[in-house]
């Protein structure tokens, strides 16, 4: 297994992912259609530069793909990473892939003196155990506030 980041070079791979994911889980994937002229410029878009996609790579096709991005509190100096979006599709889960992706980013984190990371977790028997099986890690449930600005 490689692991890449997504880029103007391994954008093509990440489409033809995420089109199969779209076409075999839609109800998890937040939306219905690829847009594949808005993910090209969003790759290139400054915007987009703080959040960064990890792809898990086999034999040249995506498999996987972990999404992230960093932010601090000035207040204590806080350094933390939030996980946006983790999935493999599913004909290659419980092949390690998904835990090679947190491997990968968990590197990262290291590498840019993140104290903690966190996400938003999918609430299935599937992720009850991905999750559960995390070392020094808490799950909770935490009241959340999500408002869409229009």
């Amino acid at each position: 297994m490689e692991y890449r980041k997504l880029n103007a070079d391994t954008v093509d791979g990440y489409l033809t992912y995420l089109e199969k994911a779209i076409a075999e889980d839609p109800e998890r994937m937040w939306v219905e259609a690829v847009d594949v002229d808005g993910i090209r410029q969003r790759v290139s878009d400054p915007f987009y530069q703080a959040t960064t996609s990890i792809l898990a790579v086999e034999d040249g096709r995506v498999l996987g793909r972990l999404e992230y991005h960093y932010y601090g509190c000035m207040q204590d100096g806080y350094r933390m990473a939030y996980v946006d979006w983790v999935y493999v599709l599913r004909e290659h889960r419980h092949r390690g892939i998904a835990q090679g992706l947190f491997r990968e980013f968990e590197k990262c984190c290291c590498e840019n003196r993140i104290d903690q990371y966190f996400l938003i977790r999918a609430e299935n028997p599937d992720a009850d155990r991905f999750y559960g099986a995390f070392r020094d890690a808490q799950l909770q449930d935490l009241p959340i506030l999500r408002k869409n600005l229009e």
